[in-house]
């Protein structure tokens, strides 16, 4: 998969992170550890293609955004958008009466982390430059935000079938793609993700938010 058919690969990774979150092992008559090791397997592909399409457009730190140089770039704009969106959560979770800071809402944090890093390292490092680069037939003025409506629509997708975290994610990639493809500092949108993920939980958890819940785990709250 080279750097001027970014296409396939793109395809390929989003059917593979598809068919992980929603746990494409439980598909077949098999045992639970094999769904489990077929849905690891699938996870680690995933991660295969990308690492290697990245070495083969030669993208380094520089180019995920991870170099110290570029940390220092954007938190205002970021911290706005962060501070804006964190109040909104908790007057709502407030509003509902949902809003709580209990251990087990916190201690999801660490488990989390490596999570919210996965997800951005993909939206930002992976997904955005290649859908970017696809985008050459739309014209220039209208190039990046083309890049972000279809980056943030295949982050909503994955997030299905949640509707209030789907909304979120439209809100919040938005703005982290956008902000990425100005600043280029992973580092600023980590932290912003990480703040909101928390207020979302901490806030809407257990209530709309359905733990964060994706796929069939989501699927099985909102049927109760």
């Amino acid at each position: 998969m080279s750097r001027s058919r970014p296409g396939p690969d793109v395809a390929v990774v989003f059917a593979l992170l598809v068919a992980v979150v929603w746990r494409a092992g439980a598909w077949f008559p098999i045992p639970e550890r094999a769904a489990v090791a077929l849905d690891a397997t699938l996870a680690v592909l995933a991660a295969v293609i990308v690492v290697f399409a990245w070495w083969r457009a030669g993208i380094g730190v520089r180019g995920l955004g991870l170099a110290p140089s570029q940390w220092c770039g954007g938190w205002r704009p970021l911290a706005g958008f962060t501070a804006v969106g964190g109040a909104v959560l908790v007057a709502i979770g407030v509003a509902l009466g949902s809003a709580s800071i209990p251990f087990e809402r916190i201690a999801w944090l660490l488990d989390y982390l490596p999570g919210i890093a996965a997800q951005q390292l993909l939206m930002q490092g992976f997904f955005a430059p290649r859908i970017e680069m696809l985008a050459v037939a739309v014209p220039a003025r209208h190039r990046r935000a083309a890049t972000i409506f279809v980056t943030t629509a295949a982050f909503v997708a994955l997030h299905a079938p949640n509707p209030a975290l789907m909304a979120g994610v439209a809100i919040g990639g938005a703005f982290w793609i956008w902000h990425f493809l100005v600043y280029r500092n992973l580092l600023a949108v980590l932290a912003s993700h990480l703040v909101l993920g928390a207020t979302a939980m901490a806030a809407l958890g257990p209530g709309p938010m359905l733990n964060l819940r994706v796929g069939p785990g989501a699927l099985e709250l909102l049927l109760r």
